[in-house]
């Protein structure tokens, strides 16, 4: 073993313990060594990518890119990278690879799912949590992100709403689901059970307009005058605020 070989695998250690300063430090150290070691170069590019240095980590995970193939883990932040300054195909070809079943750890399934949505892949974005909510039927986000990325789709309701059930049975305390739920329900004409849904969420819990406005509607429509006017009241207090959930976070439905 080389001294390189041994400043990585200090440096992998730091790594794993987040401890990405002090990962970069002993990368840059064995660099000075072996400028053209694939294990430093992975480690020094998720570090800087850690303390969000683009360039450096993107200077050291394409030059390990091109020495040695990268780990999942070195692949998923480059590919990050790639949507970040706009290299969307390169980003996608890193990305679709990873997608084929057997390629990405199962530890790494939520993340690349998240990265699928974002370049926009909704379907292949659906089968990761799909394969994810096989492995861990207990992962309340897979349960979501199946029926967040077919509502991306424009799948009809009854094709998610099972999905986004089980998310909420999995964490009833999880706002965003029981959002979700009750905008769905209230959209197949049951607005009853979609009050029942959000009864007990608290009205400063929600921040988005257009999600206040559907419940304040379905309230409205279930002759829950309460409930529709503890809405509206929310509603007026973040009219004219930024949504504190982006467009494409929120169930069009």
């Amino acid at each position: 073993m080389t001294a390189a070989d041994c400043l990585c695998r200090a440096a992998t250690e730091k790594l794993d313990a987040n401890d990405f300063t002090g990962a970069i430090e002993l990368a840059r150290a064995g660099l000075l060594r072996d400028e053209n070691h694939p294990g430093l170069l992975q480690v020094y590019g998720l570090a800087a990518y850690h303390l969000g240095e683009p360039v450096d980590a993107l200077e050291g995970l394409e030059g390990a890119s091109v020495i040695a193939p990268l780990a999942p883990v070195s692949q998923l932040a480059l590919a990050d990278l790639y949507l970040c300054t706009g290299k969307r195909k390169s980003a996608a070809t890193g990305l679709l690879f990873l997608a084929e079943p057997g390629r990405c750890p199962t530890p790494l399934l939520p993340d690349l799912a998240r990265l699928l949505g974002k370049l926009g892949a909704y379907r292949s974005a659906f089968k990761v949590c799909r394969r994810l909510a096989k492995a861990r039927s207990w992962y309340h986000p897979a349960h979501y992100g199946m029926a967040y990325y077919l509502a991306k789709l424009n799948k009809p309701i009854e094709k998610w709403l099972p999905h986004l059930r089980a998310a909420v049975e999995l964490a009833p305390g999880a706002v965003p689901y029981r959002v979700a739920l009750a905008n769905a329900l209230g959209n197949v004409g049951r607005p009853e059970e979609a009050c029942e849904v959000v009864r007990d969420v608290p009205a400063a819990a929600l921040s988005c307009s257009a999600c206040l406005k559907r419940l304040q509607n379905a309230a409205e429509e279930a002759g829950e005058v309460e409930l529709a006017l503890r809405f509206r009241d929310r509603l007026r207090e973040v009219t004219r605020r930024r949504c504190d959930t982006s467009e494409r976070d929120c169930f069009e439905t």
